[in-house]
């Protein structure tokens, strides 16, 4: 008998999402244990591993882009052995730049093999699921709802998304109502989480998804009435046999609701966002003034220019600044050279890619709404390590074709795909 030891294939994907607090909550019960530094530095070591064992695998255009981000590290330790006497005087500014490798380790990687998606989403969801359970689940009762106690972290529930997209559109391409339940299950949790941004990320992703589908970008996958049926229904069947009661004649509950979308449309007035925007104006003057390679190492020792109730600022000097935006965290470190070092590549790459007429495979569409999502989530918060492995992996299962420019009918060559075949788990059986 021949074993398959293709699940093997999940683990470098999966070794970058454990970087997520929900993860390594399991070992690690102190968000602020230095052993959570270590294993970010120990995904460096495994991505330059990567990168050196798959180079090979990189496209002309992802060397050049790699060529670049060791060029930047290097005048980086430059300045820092110039200016302080130590090649990497403040880890905390490198690690900015060094958080792009895994982006590189898992392009290659998944370059030449291929992922078992539907075994990763179901390591994904319960493991979610199961540290929500386990250390979260005070705020999962209506009370913590009402006092806004989420517990779960805003990077955790972004990743719900994930397995979110992947079940919808399995559910769309082979049926099944477990794999409906788990898709409406894991939007319902991303709600009564209430982190506003991951709504938007969310209502995103799916708008993306199904202009996808609609436009017949999707292999395989239709909005038939077969389909669409039980989609619609399963809400209704939900809210007549008991969330009505839950919800809609709940007027505390309706407040919140209204108090989170008003958050949402009044940011500059209250809220997070309020809070946010005050941050920016505290450190706009310093972004104006290094607008191009921003402050870099002297940023680090710029003293924490905001401050919370009365005269307290809100971190300790030397700590970093912590900006709630990818944006804005990179023009104050960096300037417009770092933001464009980031996004400049996967924006052009898939930008491309979804101009080519040539059809997504339904996971793959996955992981470009996914990533796409970024974009909108750097504006509120700094982008978790994770997501440069959820990136790269992209990158690789979405190539821009090499199309001839005179081809006979069916002859367009294949994208390379990420496998399609859901892998059976005792913890989350996936019906045909």
């Amino acid at each position: 008998m021949k074993i398959s030891l293709r699940f093997r294939h999940v683990l470098p994907i999966l070794l970058v999402l454990l970087t997520d607090r929900a993860f390594t909550e399991f070992v690690i019960a102190y968000p602020d244990d230095p052993r959570l530094g270590w294993y970010n530095y120990a995904i460096t070591g495994f991505s330059l591993l990567l990168i050196a064992l798959y180079f090979r695998q990189l496209s002309p255009l992802m060397r050049r882009w790699l060529l670049v981000l060791v060029a930047a590290v290097g005048l980086l330790a430059l300045e820092s052995y110039s200016g302080w006497g130590a090649p990497f005087v403040y880890l905390h500014v490198f690690a900015k730049l060094l958080a792009l490798l895994p982006i590189f380790a898992l392009y290659a990687y998944y370059r030449q093999h291929p992922l078992p998606m539907g075994l990763l989403m179901v390591l994904v969801l319960v493991g979610l699921a199961t540290s929500l359970a386990l250390f979260h689940s005070d705020a999962l009762s209506l009370t913590a709802f009402l006092d806004t106690e989420r517990g779960f972290d805003v990077t955790s529930a972004f990743l719900l998304l994930l397995p979110a997209l992947y079940y919808f559109n399995q559910y769309l391409l082979r049926g099944g109502l477990l794999r409906l339940v788990v898709f409406f299950g894991i939007l319902a949790l991303i709600v009564f989480l209430q982190h506003r941004t991951v709504w938007l990320t969310t209502a995103l992703a799916l708008a993306l998804n199904l202009l996808l589908i609609v436009t017949h970008r999707v292999e395989g996958l239709r909005l038939s009435a077969h389909r669409l049926t039980p989609l619609l229904l399963l809400p209704v069947l939900v809210l007549a046999l008991g969330g009505t009661a839950l919800v809609l004649d709940n007027p505390l509950v309706l407040r919140k609701l209204e108090s989170n979308v008003e958050d949402i449309t009044n940011a500059d007035k209250q809220g997070t966002g309020s809070w946010r925007l005050k941050q920016m104006e505290a450190y706009l003057p310093f972004v104006e003034e290094h607008p191009v390679a921003g402050m870099r190492l002297a940023g680090f020792e710029l003293p924490v220019q905001f401050y919370g109730d009365g005269d307290r600022p809100v971190w300790a000097d030397r700590t970093g600044h912590h900006f709630h935006s990818f944006y804005f965290d990179r023009l104050f470190y960096f300037g417009i050279l770092g933001v464009l070092l980031v996004l400049a590549v996967p924006v052009w790459q898939l930008l491309k890619r979804a101009r080519q007429p040539e059809p997504f495979a339904p996971n793959t569409a996955v992981l470009l709404c996914f990533s796409a999502c970024a974009l909108l989530y750097g504006f509120s918060y700094d982008w978790p390590p994770y997501l440069y492995g959820i990136i790269g992996l992209t990158l690789a299962v979405a190539p821009p074709l090499r199309l001839p420019a005179r081809h006979p009918a069916g002859s367009l060559p294949a994208p390379l795909r990420v496998a399609d075949t859901p892998v059976p788990s005792p913890a989350l059986p996936l019906p045909a």
